[in-house]
């Protein structure tokens, strides 16, 4: 499921822009000076070691693939470590709650839109789910081992993988973090705070190093400054703020869908599962306390919850009921998924660019909307172009030296001397028609609504031929 939603819907959205630039960057081996965070380096600033580690993994693919093909194969191989640490969840689920409970789990995970399509994302948030399944494989193994020293061990490991990852990766994982850490606080040892701080001078070091020299700044500590930006000055609510129970009435139900009343049954039928369930809970309750709110903040969550899911169809022996909410499930997936698949117009406007015009020598204007909707350095597959995302230019004298745009405002360049040679559809809403009119028209009740959302213009002084649409 993996490959395929990543092969349906090969472009990236603006939430993935660093972390993908990155990776192409440090797979095409640039100076410094030349890579995209350069020139565009967002709102706050991210660690490097996360793309770095996926660009190491797939140098290899580099020797088979180009261009779009490539990002393709590079989201693959985050996919398949992700998949990779989910399969050791799952050992550490059979071992604890049974087979009948991990084969419920792998069904739940692979029916859910959102734990499986963005597995393959590069998101800060899919690069910390990797050491998170880690941790959250060791809570478990800690939580049912009998003997002291293994409980100690898991709980050590479990806790230096927690500390890695809130000072390397997210620090927004301490919100999941503290609740599994106390769960199983008699399980601390002296060794244990040693090692945790050693973790966490060495991780700050780390990173420290690194992204100093990466982002051409001194005592550069990516999270420290993430921190900074959303919990001591709380900017993060400019990006939009959802009532406090938002996590619990709206995201939860679409990140868990079918599994979701099964969780509440298996949280009521085993203890276990319970203090699992309680751990996750309370890390939401914690999110929900800022006003800005992102389903994909709490999607470390989702496999705890598959596990209350699994093990509440193998306590309470409920296959059948399962599976018809596993298919259900599946049904709305793969719906989504075509869905979003059309939600990266200016990743197809570029493709369209490139199969109609031969030329060279080109240079191309790539408007704000066209880079957040699947423009990527990896799909800029013409050396003899020049791709250009410069923001803020005036219509009109400014644009005059570009052959072509992308752009969603065509408006205020069709008086400056560019023509409309093709438009880039995507989708903009669904409608839901009366169920007894559409049976009658023996036509679908949904229908999905797409409209123009990218014009590619042609600059009329450099190209007098036509291009037909």
């Amino acid at each position: 499921m993996v490959a395929a939603y990543a092969v349906a819907a090969p472009y990236t959205k603006v939430e993935e822009s660093f972390f993908v630039q990155a990776v192409h960057d440090a797979l095409s081996g640039y100076s410094i000076d030349a890579w995209d965070h350069i020139a565009f380096p967002g709102v706050v600033p991210r660690s490097f070691i996360g793309p770095l580690a996926i660009a190491a993994l797939s140098w290899p693919v580099k020797l088979i693939f180009n261009g779009l093909a490539l990002q393709v194969a590079v989201r693959l191989v985050l996919g398949g470590v992700v998949t990779a640490a989910n399969a050791r969840l799952r050992r550490a689920v059979q071992k604890a709650f049974g087979q009948q409970a991990a084969w419920w789990f792998c069904a739940f995970c692979i029916c859910q839109f959102h734990y499986v399509f963005w597995t393959s994302r590069m998101l800060g948030n899919t690069l910390a789910l990797v050491p998170l399944l880690i941790a959250q494989t060791d809570w478990i193994l800690c939580m049912t081992a009998a003997d002291t020293r293994i409980r100690e061990h898991r709980y050590r490991r479990m806790a230096s993988v927690l500390v890695f990852t809130c000072v390397v990766l997210r620090f927004d994982s301490v919100v999941f973090a503290v609740p599994m850490l106390l769960d199983q606080i008699s399980a601390l040892t002296r060794r244990t705070v040693c090692t945790a701080f050693a973790v966490a001078v060495g991780s700050a070091a780390l990173t420290t190093a690194i992204d100093s020299w990466m982002w051409q700044s001194a005592w550069m500590w990516p999270e420290a400054r993430v921190f900074v930006f959303n919990v001591v000055q709380r900017r993060s609510s400019e990006w939009g703020i959802t009532p406090p129970l938002h996590y619990f009435t709206h995201f939860l139900p679409r990140l868990l869908l079918g599994a979701l009343p099964f969780a509440a049954a298996g949280i009521v039928a085993d203890m276990r599962a319970a203090r699992l369930a309680v751990a996750c809970v309370a890390s939401i309750a914690v999110f929900s306390a800022n006003g800005h709110k992102e389903w994909r903040f709490i999607l470390p969550a989702v496999p705890i919850f598959n596990i209350c899911a699994a093990t509440g169809v193998s306590r309470l022996r409920v296959r059948r009921l399962a599976a018809a909410a596993c298919c259900a499930s599946l049904a709305v997936s793969v719906f989504m998924a075509y869905i979003s698949s059309l939600n990266y117009p200016g990743g197809y406007a570029l493709a369209r660019l490139h199969a109609i015009e031969p030329a060279s020598n080109v240079s191309v204007h790539i408007d704000v909307f066209a880079a957040m909707t699947g423009v990527t350095r990896f799909g800029q597959v013409r050396d003899d172009w020049i791709y250009d995302k410069t923001e803020g230019l005036e219509p009109g004298q400014q644009f005059a030296n570009y052959t072509y745009l992308l752009t969603a405002s065509p408006k205020s360049h069709a008086s400056s001397g560019f023509t409309a040679v093709a438009i880039q559809e995507g989708y903009s809403g669904i409608d839901i028609a009366p169920i007894l009119t559409s049976l009658r028209a023996l036509r679908s009740p949904v229908t999905i609504r797409q409209s123009p959302l990218v014009w590619i213009m042609r600059n009329d002084r450099f190209i007098d031929k036509s291009i037909d649409q």
